[in-house]
């Protein structure tokens, strides 16, 4: 079934972080800044920027919640973030759900926390374990 949406307005894959290489990265030396929802960690890219989002079942019990909380983080980074600024790699991390269903208290939130990230500096950069086997 063909959907009726332009291809940019959707979040492609080159939008995302993949796997644990990739959240690595931005975990490993990333600027970042924490509020009482959310935890924002940013780390520099070369070409377009990607976003991971991280609910854990703790912040919010039921799936329809969680997905909800990522499509809108994903949603406010389609539209704003990834425009304003490129060449990121951005993680958000929801440590508690926001109460209701009005998102314009967490996008404030969001943004400050962006904002406040982009300007913290740098942590040291971490040293990769190898696994044993």
């Amino acid at each position: 079934m063909a959907h009726d949406c332009a291809p940019e307005h959707g979040f492609p894959p080159a939008a995302r972080l993949h796997d644990q290489r990739d959240y690595g990265r931005v975990f490993g030396r990333q600027q970042k800044a924490a509020g009482p929802h959310a935890v924002v960690l940013v780390a520099p890219r070369r070409g377009r920027s990607r976003l991971g989002v991280m609910v854990a079942v703790k912040t919010a019990r039921l799936a329809v919640r969680r997905h909800q909380i990522k499509r809108w983080v994903r949603e406010r980074f389609r539209t704003v973030w990834q425009h304003h600024h490129p060449g990121l790699d951005m993680v958000v991390l929801m440590h508690r759900d926001p109460p209701g269903l009005d998102h314009v208290q967490l996008g404030a939130e969001l943004d400050q926390l962006l904002a406040k990230a982009l300007t913290s500096a740098p942590g040291p950069r971490q040293k990769r374990r190898r696994r044993r086997r």
